[in-house]
């Protein structure tokens, strides 16, 4: 039996499931955490401004091998981020392969040593692209490093088209990368509910609603989203949710009760179990993020069947937007452009009827069976 070593800051609700799915196959997964975060109500999330737990999955940590770092000092989103006592947990456990779901903390980064250090073969899994600009200075210096760096890398799994050519760009050979695409628990998301009781508490029952999901921070650009509540403000047929929590609140409710913006409704954070309900209430997502490394709000809109609106700087759109047919995009500030495709989503039928269908279609490509298939080549074929 194969022993695979898999290195993740947290216990992310989209990544347990395979891991489990991966222990099922007949290898022995031994998963490292640097935080508990997410399964520890008493961890803040620092952008969310709130303590997080996930409710999706009662015996989320069952299934695999797992441990959490001793030493908890730092959150997830800190670059010192760290993992006591990694050396010894790798050199002693015969890994065959390690899996690194990302690079941008000490945790990872060491991962990375050590598993050059000791000869396990790595498979890479980042979410970087080219569209994120930089100093030019530091792009060069991050190229060089990154071209050096990915040489010594066995296997990438890339999420998508944009990650593959970050890749790609960075001297990856294509036989080295193989596709990992970003993926929630689809059957989740579309299994039917009645979202009727959610309607009428909101007294939605006969309107059209847009629906915001994310983190109310400053890249997510929240206030594009009131904007456009704000075109529709003598409209009383169309409601405008917004689902998240974060540092913008405050801004968001002003903006809304300065702009007396009646169809516009802040809900706050919600956890995973009821997001479904508002994603199957909903006809429409906009999302106007001015940068998304992807864009998860989008596969599980996709996956309770409801279109997308993004815009052109989420990652995800590259690969799951067909203009017109399971969605648009447009370009941040464009509000009349983002106007008029709302209309066309909300007051033709046929549009939408058509967009569902495509939406069905173009999800079931993004799942954990197809980025756990990849791992799997790997590691059998290897």
């Amino acid at each position: 039996m194969k022993k695979i070593a898999i290195i993740s800051t947290h216990p992310i609700q989209y990544q347990v499931p395979l891991f489990k799915y991966l222990n099922k196959k007949n290898f022995n997964i031994n998963v490292f955490f640097a935080s508990n975060h997410g399964v520890n109500a008493k961890k803040k999330d620092h952008e969310f401004l709130r303590k997080i737990k996930w409710d999706i999955d009662k015996d989320m940590l069952s299934g695999f091998n797992y441990k959490f770092s001793k030493n908890q000092k730092n959150n997830i989103n800190d670059f010192k981020l760290n993992f006591k006592n990694l050396e010894n947990e790798l050199f002693s456990g015969d890994y065959k392969f390690i899996i690194i779901m990302g690079w941008n903390n000490l945790f990872y980064l060491s991962a990375i040593y050590f598993a050059l250090k000791y000869k396990i073969k790595i498979i890479l899994r980042v979410e970087t692209n080219l569209l994120f600009k930089i100093n030019p200075l530091k792009k060069i210096i991050k190229y060089f490093i990154l071209k050096q760096l990915f040489k010594k890398i066995s296997y990438f799994l890339s999420i998508g088209k944009l990650n593959k050519l970050f890749y790609l760009y960075h001297g990856v050979p294509i036989k080295k990368i193989f596709a990992a695409p970003y993926f929630v628990d689809n059957s989740f998301f579309k299994k039917k509910i009645n979202f009727n009781k959610i309607k009428k508490i909101l007294k939605i029952e006969n309107k059209k609603v847009v629906l915001f999901v994310g983190k109310l921070i400053e890249r997510k650009n929240p206030l594009e989203f009131l904007k456009l509540a704000k075109m529709y403000k003598s409209n009383n047929k169309v409601k405008f949710l917004m689902i998240g929590d974060g540092i913008l609140k405050k801004k968001c409710l002003d903006f809304i009760k300065e702009e007396n913006l009646l169809n516009t409704s802040i809900i706050g954070f919600v956890n995973q179990k009821n997001l479904v309900t508002y994603y199957q209430a909903s006809d429409l997502l906009v999302m106007p993020s001015y940068y998304e490394t992807w864009g998860l709000a989008i596969n599980e809109a996709f996956a309770s069947n409801t279109p997308v609106i993004c815009s052109s700087n989420c990652s995800a759109a590259k690969d799951l937007i067909i203009y017109g047919k399971t969605g648009f995009t447009y370009q941040i500030g464009e509000l009349e452009d983002l106007f008029n495709k709302t209309q066309k989503i909300l007051e033709n039928k046929e549009v939408s009827k058509k967009m569902k269908l495509n939406i069905k279609k173009k999800i079931k490509h993004f799942s954990l069976e197809k980025t756990a298939n990849s791992i799997l080549k790997i590691i059998n074929e290897k």
